[in-house]
């Protein structure tokens, strides 16, 4: 296995970590979450640029890379749902999109074709990494104005701009959780149907 594959496999395999640090309440855990899903995000970067660099672009990294972007985001938004900091139809919209997705690149790698991550689903989980990182910055930011007091013009303005871009990235993540929903399956539709590779 080569290092970029590697790379990948241990993102995947620090996100049951990344879902118990959220769940936690002190404000040590809340910076370890954040501190731990940030690292993750930045090696999905890491890692794909390590794999062209080094001409080390395999079937199996192809396979697993767009599987690990899925459930670090999953392992997170859902324990961030279940705090009450995403709405329900946010869920559903990823869950499905997910869901879709992965059933027709199954179809396609029984039929011998493994399809990439493309550059909408790479912004897609960009996006979906902003969103998921502004919401754990918003829950540092609770626990100082909460338990510690944080308060005054400077901190308020803090705390306003991180709701800021939090609704952001929740709009930007609907869009393009869309959009490189329909470029997969229009990109791809050719090899669905058996017309080509």
């Amino acid at each position: 296995m080569n290092t970029p594959n590697k790379i990948t496999v241990a993102r995947i395999a620090v996100t049951p970590l990344i879902a118990w640090l959220i769940y936690q309440d002190g404000l040590v855990e809340r910076w370890a979450a954040f501190i731990v899903f940030i690292t993750a995000a930045v090696s999905d970067v890491v890692d794909g640029s390590l794999a062209r660099d080094k001409g080390e672009v395999t079937r199996f990294g192809q396979l697993l890379d767009p599987i690990a972007d899925k459930m670090l985001v999953l392992v997170t938004i859902l324990p961030l749902f279940g705090l009450g900091l995403v709405p329900l139809w946010l869920v559903i919209l990823i869950l499905a999109r997910e869901v879709i997705i992965t059933v027709f690149r199954a179809y396609n790698y029984r039929e011998g074709h493994v399809i990439p991550a493309t550059r909408w689903g790479k912004s897609k989980a960009l996006s979906q990494n902003w969103f998921v990182g502004s919401l754990l910055v918003l829950r540092i930011n609770q626990m100082y104005t909460e338990s510690r007091g944080f308060s005054g013009v400077g901190w308020g303005r803090w705390e306003t701009f991180t709701r800021g871009v939090v609704e952001v990235s929740l709009w930007l993540v609907v869009g393009l959780t869309l959009l490189s929903m329909l470029d997969y399956l229009i990109r791809h539709r050719d090899v669905s149907i058996g017309r080509g590779p």
